[in-house]
């Protein structure tokens, strides 16, 4: 198994080859979110960079939204604008007591005298003055009249992240409800629609699940984000502190069924499903989500060499590994148009139809008859 394992991951003939001993349609299968848009070439949350992803073929443009003072929902990729945007010199004495300018202090008035930046400076200096932080109104606009005047083939998939609801609901603010509101006016309303809305906060997923959708006549898809125990994005309370939130029981049995009765798919973090040197880690996990119908996507999977996990040797290679070893559906990158070009160089390579072999390791082999395991089976037994 780990011969056939590194002769796998480093021979991209032998990938084509299981990819389509899968299945003809397999690499179709997967699916490339685009981180912010086409954050990779022209930096995210604007929409120059929303339209490229959109011409790009992106099967899912993912949106970060924050609220403002006067409850208008902005494309952000954290509620602390400063990291994006030149807010210290346009509002310098407007920051908290923490040396951070918060979305939610300001109006959106205000908001709009802002141009984004790259503090990493990967991008020419001369886009930074040229774009701005929409609304998520704008930016669905933008993609709904894509949709009719670019010529895609299917319409573009909408993820929207509600960053961090407890920061919301501290403030005295229900990010979630307008959020849903304006997916409404825009008709974004039922599963068949395309739209996914993302939390790391589980209790927020299911009050929108049980609560908010049924009361709004919507049903949307709902998705799992999951960090590590250290992380920031979902905080609790306790005893007049706060804490990280513990994900550790939606990796039990038990904790998947919960979650399977409120969404549609699981995003985690790739390091949670390798080790530095490509053994799988959740490979019962994995299995057991498929079994459920639920989807997996992965995140972050990015061009940069130290960025990529240490055992494969180009971005390539890492979207194969995820993919097609570990069973991922879809992989959430900045870098959407080499992602698409991928899978299509996949999908176009003449179909080679060899015996099939029982030896492709299970995580192959999982996704021969179902690539996005959707269908729930009769009698569903999880693996301990």
């Amino acid at each position: 198994m780990r011969s056939f394992f590194h002769f796998f991951l480093h021979c991209n003939t032998l990938l084509v080859l299981l990819a389509f001993i899968c299945s003809p349609n397999s690499a179709a299968a997967k699916l490339v979110i685009a981180q912010g848009g086409a954050s990779g070439y022209i930096m995210e949350h604007n929409l120059p960079s929303l339209a490229v992803a959109a011409a790009m073929n992106a099967d899912i443009i993912k949106l970060d939204v924050v609220m403002t003072a006067d409850n208008e929902i902005i494309v952000l990729g954290s509620t602390d604008i400063a990291q994006a945007s030149n807010v210290s010199e346009i509002f310098p004495d407007r920051a908290r007591e923490d040396g951070q300018y918060y979305a939610i202090d300001f109006t959106l008035d205000e908001i709009r005298q802002l141009t984004l930046v790259d503090p990493a400076g990967r991008f020419p200096a001369e886009l930074q003055p040229r774009l701005t932080i929409p609304t998520l109104e704008e930016s669905l606009g933008l993609l709904k009249a894509l949709d009719s005047s670019i010529g895609r083939k299917k319409t573009i998939g909408i993820a929207i992240e509600i960053k961090r609801p407890w920061f919301h609901r501290r403030e005295g603010k229900d990010i979630s409800k307008p959020v849903l509101g304006i997916l409404q006016r825009y008709n974004y309303t039922t599963n068949d629609d395309n739209v996914f809305l993302l939390s790391y906060d589980p209790l927020e997923l299911r009050r929108i699940g049980k609560k908010l959708l049924p009361e709004m006549h919507m049903s949307i898809k709902l998705v799992q984000l999951i960090e590590s125990n250290e992380g920031q994005e979902n905080m609790v309370e306790e005893w007049g502190q706060w804490h990280s939130y513990n994900y550790d029981w939606m990796f039990s049995n038990s904790g998947l069924r919960s979650m399977a009765g409120t969404v549609a798919a699981i995003a985690l973090p790739k390091f949670m499903l390798a080790d530095s040197h490509g053994k799988l880690l959740l490979e019962s996990f994995v299995e057991n989500s498929h079994q459920l119908g639920l989807m997996l996507f992965t995140y972050p999977v990015q061009k940069d060499d130290t960025a990529r996990v240490p055992f494969v040797r180009s971005f390539e290679e890492e979207l194969g590994f995820f993919y097609f070893t570990a069973g991922i559906d879809g992989i959430i990158t900045d870098f959407c148009g080499d992602a698409v070009e991928y899978l299509k160089n996949l999908h176009d390579t003449p179909a080679v139809q060899p015996k099939q072999d029982k030896s492709v390791p299970p995580s192959v082999e999982m996704i021969i008859n179902d690539p996005l395991q959707l269908t729930n089976p009769t009698e569903l037994e999880l693996k301990e």
